[in-house]
């Protein structure tokens, strides 16, 4: 009995990242990695070279591509994937980053959402209900990432994922948010060497 509680504890904690996880604004949709894992491929290259700003530019890729692939590399590299010149490398990485909008839509079972209040017989308005109908009711700015692993012999696409996210500030790149969905984008990526 002295021991449920810790692993109740430790359960409820683990859900609770999960909650959090889930409600980030963050969608990660990545592509099954079998037919990679079966390269046996350990090392890589970037396809491109890195974006240089120049003057003035205010363009968020270009703000957020050293992130991105400081990202990659670090999480690569803890996978065992070795970073090596375009010559030497098996495979290839690269990203396309595009910006989106999301028009806010209402889930039709979602019961607490009306966008415009009714009248009830013996109900007051619920200011909760109106203000989750603005909240959730309009254009959201989206920001779009496909990581693309690319076969060096002859191009062909390895494996993929695709990042969104709700972009919260359209003047600044939070490179630390960057980074860390990243990393989370390529969690279901095997180690190196793995078959």
């Amino acid at each position: 009995m002295r021991h449920t509680f810790p692993r109740l504890a430790g359960l409820a904690g683990l859900l609770g990242c999960m909650l959090l996880a889930a409600c980030s604004g963050v969608e990660i949709i990545p592509d099954d990695t079998s037919a990679f894992a079966a390269t046996g491929y350990t090392r890589y290259a970037w396809r491109s070279e890195p974006l240089s700003q120049d003057g003035y530019s205010k363009s968020r890729v270009y703000q957020a591509d050293p992130a991105i692939r400081a990202a990659v590399d670090t999480r690569l590299g803890e996978l065992g994937y070795k970073l090596v010149s375009a010559s030497d490398a098996q495979f290839l990485v690269d990203y396309v980053a595009a910006a989106g909008f999301n028009q806010g839509q209402l889930a039709r079972n979602a019961s607490n959402i009306t966008p415009v209040p009714t009248a009830m017989i013996n109900r007051q308005v619920n200011q909760a209900e109106v203000d989750n109908a603005y909240a959730l009711g309009g254009v959201k700015e989206m920001g779009n990432i496909a990581l693309v692993f690319l076969n060096n012999s002859n191009k062909d696409v390895l494996w993929k994922v695709t990042v969104s996210s709700v972009v919260k500030d359209a003047n600044r790149v939070d490179e630390k948010a960057v980074g860390k969905v990243m990393r989370q984008s390529l969690g279901t990526l095997p180690p190196a060497g793995t078959r």
